[in-house]
C-alpha cells in the first residue's frame, strides 16, 4: 500500500504526541440544532489545533440519526479531521464495501469499527437489524480494500487500486468478571489479527485492568 498517514494517524503513532480526540453526537435531523453545534464545534476545534479528530457516533442506542459518513465528508472541509463510528447493525457488506469506496474519495479515511448498539427506534415502528459482517469480517473486508481488492469480473479477475483506510476497534477491559473481559481480549485478538491499527477503550477507573 501506498504509504500514506492521516494527522490522526500520526498523532497515534508519535510517542512524544498526546493524541486528542472529541466525541460529537450528531443527533436526528440535518439542520438541526444538534447538527449546528457539530459544525461550530469543528470549527472550534479546528480553529484551536489541539484536537487531532473529531469522532462522529453512528445512530447512537439503536435510535436514527443524521449520517456520520456524510457528516465526516464535510467536518473534513473544515479543517479538521474526523473519525467516524463505522457499525455493522445498518448495512449489509455490499453497502459498507460502496461507502468506503466513496469516503476514499472523500478522503475521510479514520474509522473507529464496532456492531453498534441494537436498533430500538425508527420511522412508525422499530427498524430490523442487519449484521451481515461482524467487526472481524470487516476488518478483514477494509484490509482487503488496502491491500488492493481482487475482484472477480466476466470470469476474469481484476485488482482495485490500494486504499487508505485507518481503522480501529473497541475493547472494554473494565468488566466486573474475569470471564467477561477474558472475551473482550479474545474478540480483541481476532480484530487484530484481521488488521484493527489502532484500540479505542471504553471509558472506566480501575487502572489496574489496563495491565
Amino acid at each position: 500500500m501506498t504509504e500514506y498517514l492521516s494527522a490522526y494517524h500520526r498523532s497515534l503513532a508519535d510517542p512524544e504526541t498526546f493524541s486528542v480526540s472529541w466525541e460529537l453526537v450528531p443527533g436526528r435531523g440535518s439542520v438541526e440544532s444538534a447538527q449546528q453545534a457539530v459544525i461550530r464545534s469543528a470549527e472550534e476545534a479546528a480553529a484551536g489545533g489541539r484536537v487531532h479528530a473529531l469522532t462522529l457516533t453512528d445512530n447512537p442506542g439503536g435510535n436514527p440519526a443524521i449520517s456520520a459518513e456524510m457528516l465526516g465528508a464535510e467536518i473534513s472541509s473544515l479543517g479538521v479531521e474526523p473519525l467516524v463510528h463505522f457499525t455493522c447493525k445498518d448495512k449489509n457488506r455490499n453497502q459498507l464495501e460502496a461507502l468506503l469506496y466513496g469516503l476514499e474519495r472523500a478522503t475521510v479515511r479514520n474509522f473507529l469499527v464496532m456492531s453498534g448498539d441494537y436498533t430500538y427506534t425508527g420511522y412508525q415502528g422499530r427498524s430490523k437489524p442487519v449484521f451481515d459482517l461482524d467487526p472481524t469480517q470487516l476488518f478483514g473486508l477494509i484490509s482487503a480494500l488496502n491491500e488492493g481488492l481482487e475482484v472477480p469480473i466476466l470470469g476474469r479477475s481484476t485488482t482495485l487500486s490500494q486504499m487508505h483506510l485507518y481503522a480501529g476497534a473497541v475493547v472494554s477491559p473494565f468488566k466486573a468478571l474475569e470471564s467477561e473481559v477474558m472475551g473482550q481480549y479474545f474478540k480483541l485478538r481476532q480484530k487484530l489479527e484481521a488488521g484493527a491499527q489502532f484500540i479505542v477503550t471504553q471509558l472506566g477507573y480501575d487502572a489496574r485492568k489496563f495491565h
